[in-house]
């Protein structure tokens, strides 16, 4: 059985050993931003949402709990991590990935360490993405919680231990933790704990291999989620990673872009090509060995949400009574308007900053070249397109850094959709495969609860998937789409003064 933890929703599958899907189950969640750029979830929220899926797959796959041989958890990067205190109750919300809130903390990093020494072991920079600047900002501006605050867990350890009792970390979680994992020895740096005044006994005394299996699951875990005592259950790791290798992407050179809330664009490496434009973390196949470098941007498959629920209210009504996906009428009006939207461009920023590759605290979204021509149609295309215009800005990224590219793959979530998955190439102009039938990120995560029973390998994947199509741009649409893609660069050259003056002004 594998699940995964979302921003927005949590997972789960139940597999046999030839990638037969037995059941699934998916539960929405939401979560808490109390100011412009702050974002946080209370992990009871996961807990809960988590039994309920385990619970769901279980009925409806209509199984003995004990025929589960192992069970793997994936989640969002949970950023500061939960901090609990010596009884393991979480003191606060977990600062999320999103969150962009510790820019001083970002500073004075800069300051004290210095971005290139940061660079040099952790293979990663000083940004408010990452979790130790996050942990920072509550050593600064909660210090009653950061004196109480006895562990931080991730949000797939978190539920790990309330199923089994035990404190995990995987690397591939904590070297997206940044700061203070050193990227070349696959342990936590010591000196730079020190330098940070960031206290060891945080984390897990050892790290562990996604395949790893950490503990069984106990009595309450089982009361609470349907599993059977003693059922092993294995490290998992950050959802990124293990959504590429649902869809066969752990071989140098392949690229997995996934669209959920958020859009990875994974690259798999197994010479180390370190770039500062990208994140980078040990991947969750041969995790000693091989590395996950990903960018993208905060809000891409949560723009169209947004979108969905802002602006399309008559569509959700029309699709509640029709039984047509909301997305799919959205997507229907939108595939009668042109390449380009009719001349307009969307930043999908919509998250006040930017991660990998842009590194921007301050950009914000834009809808440019608005007139009175244009309708609900003409905007939603220039949604997905401005997705599409971000994701080619981080293959662009990758091909500066010397990244290969081999292999193209859509994951699951925003490529569901015909229409993106073809602007998507065309924009690109590269061809991308899909694969339909993957449910993402908990198949890999059932692949690795097998392999760390010995019951699979991680090359199984080939035979549990299947190409469903192969997407080939059209060179008349590629033509138009460079000439936008242009556009979407210039806009955001042009509009940086801008965003860091109205983030003064809404401070």
């Amino acid at each position: 059985m594998g699940t995964d933890i979302g921003t927005f929703g949590t997972k789960s599958c139940i597999v046999d050993t030839k990638g037969n899907i037995v059941s699934e189950a998916f539960e929405e969640s939401d979560i808490i931003i109390p100011n412009p750029g702050w974002a946080e979830q209370w992990p009871d929220v996961w807990w809960k949402v988590y039994c309920n899926n385990v619970n769901s797959v279980i009925k409806v796959a209509k199984i003995d709990p004990k025929d589960i041989a192992s069970v793997s958890v994936s989640g969002l990067y949970s950023g500061s991590g939960i901090l609990v205190d010596r009884k393991f109750k979480p003191l606060r919300p977990c600062i999320i990935w999103m969150d962009r809130r510790a820019t001083e903390e970002t500073e004075w990093v800069k300051k004290t360490v210095g971005e290139d020494e940061i660079f040099r072991i952790t293979g990663n920079i000083i940004d408010p993405f990452y979790g130790f600047t996050k942990m920072l900002w509550i050593k600064k501006n909660e210090a009653g919680i950061w004196e109480k605050a006895h562990k931080s867990i991730t949000a797939n350890g978190w539920c790990i231990y309330k199923m089994t009792g035990e404190h995990c970390i995987d690397h591939s979680s904590s070297g997206v933790f940044g700061g203070v994992y050193d990227i070349h020895k696959h342990d936590w740096s010591e000196k730079l704990m020190d330098e940070l005044v960031i206290p060891r006994r945080l984390f897990p005394e050892s790290l562990s291999l996604s395949k790893d299996i950490i503990g069984e699951i106990t009595e309450a875990g089982a009361k609470a989620t349907g599993l059977s005592t003693g059922t092993p259950v294995c490290a998992g790791g950050i959802d990124a990673p293990v959504s590429s290798l649902s869809v066969t992407a752990f071989e140098d050179g392949d690229l997995a872009s996934m669209i959920g809330t958020s859009m990875c664009n994974g690259f798999i490496q197994d010479k180390y090509r370190l770039s500062r434009r990208f994140i980078n973390m040990p991947n969750v196949v041969d995790d000693l060995n091989k590395l996950y470098s990903f960018s993208g941007i905060a809000s891409a498959g949560g723009a169209i949400r947004w979108f969905r629920d802002q602006l399309g209210t008559c569509e959700k009504l029309i699709g509640e009574t029709s039984g047509i996906n909301t997305y799919r009428i959205l997507d229907m009006m939108a595939e009668k308007t042109p390449p380009g939207a009719d001349g307009l461009v969307f930043m999908p920023h919509m998250v006040i900053g930017e991660r990998a590759p842009y590194w921007d605290q301050y950009v914000r979204s834009c809808l440019f070249g608005l007139t009175l021509y244009h309708t609900k149609a003409h905007i939603f295309r220039a949604f997905l397109e401005g997705v599409a215009y971000a994701m080619r800005y981080s293959i662009k990224s990758a091909e500066d850094a010397g990244i290969p590219l081999k292999r193209a793959l859509l994951v699951d979530g925003g490529a569901k959709s015909p229409l993106w998955r073809q602007i998507i190439t065309d924009v690109t102009n590269i061809p991308f495969t899909y694969i339909e039938k993957a449910p993402g990120a908990p198949l890999g995560d059932a692949l690795l609860a097998g392999v760390g029973v010995g019951l699979l390998k991680y090359e199984n994947i080939y035979e549990w998937v299947n190409t469903t199509q192969v997407m080939k741009p059209d060179p008349k649409r590629v033509e138009i789409y460079e000439r936008y893609f242009d556009m979407y660069k210039n806009v955001y050259k042009s509009l940086e003064e801008c965003y860091e003056s109205l983030s003064m002004i809404t401070q």
